[in-house]
């Protein structure tokens, strides 16, 4: 795993211990809780350049990088998503994949019936975001593999949060209304799938909905991260 020092809130530096071929991210104790907006926003740009539709396959036993204890598999949830991850019994943090750390920082949605009726109007399959696995939208509402729920980067949050998000993370006092203007900016939603934005949908037509999320994120934000 390679080491990134990465912003904190109140000035602090938190320490990610990054491996692109198994996909994850290893946080010491509580760290994650820790990231500021904008070190959110370059993990979420890493994870569009890095992350790939073939999942990596994991050892059956992870080890703690601290104490070489073994990782226990742990779930939690945001809202009403569900996310895993291994953490150590001694409490020396805890290792989590590329997709479940999008989770966790609630940037993924799972889509209603609505949606994907939607969705396959344009689009006739679409890959499993846990597996990988290919998903026919005509005969298939959820991965019929895995059973994982299909879900894709929370696009009704949109240009406005992410925006907001960047503006938190400059060297400034923030706004102490900013938690607030984010949830109303998460409740003043358009359309979920804006038919104008026609690189979305041919990313999405390649079959991974948060690889073609996370590609409209680095197209309003790679000049300034």
């Amino acid at each position: 795993m390679t080491d990134w020092t990465l912003d904190g809130r109140l000035g602090t530096q938190v320490i990610v211990d990054v491996c692109t071929a198994c996909q994850s991210f290893w946080f010491d104790e509580h760290k994650s809780l820790q990231l500021s907006p904008g070190s959110t926003l370059k993990l979420m740009k890493f994870i569009g350049e890095h992350s790939s539709t073939v999942k990596p396959k994991l050892s059956d036993v992870l080890k703690c990088p601290r104490c070489a204890g073994p990782l226990s598999l742990a779930h939690d949830m945001v809202r009403n998503m569900r996310f895993n991850y291994w953490a150590c019994a001694s409490g020396h943090g805890h290792f989590i994949g590329f997709f479940d750390f999008l989770k966790e920082k609630n940037f993924i949605h799972a889509l209603s019936p609505q949606e994907i009726q939607q969705l396959k109007q344009n689009v006739q399959t679409v890959n499993c975001c846990n597996c990988g696995a290919s998903i026919d939208l005509q005969t298939n509402s959820a991965c019929p593999y895995c059973h994982s729920v299909i879900s894709m980067l929370d696009m009704k949050q949109q240009q406005q949060m992410l925006a907001q998000l960047k503006e938190a993370a400059e060297p400034r006092p923030v706004d102490p209304t900013l938690p607030l203007q984010l949830a109303l900016a998460k409740d003043r939603t358009s359309a979920l799938f804006k038919p104008d934005d026609t690189e979305w949908w041919e990313d999405a037509a390649r079959g991974d909905l948060v690889q073609a999320g996370l590609k409209a994120v680095a197209r309003w934000f790679i000049p300034s991260l």
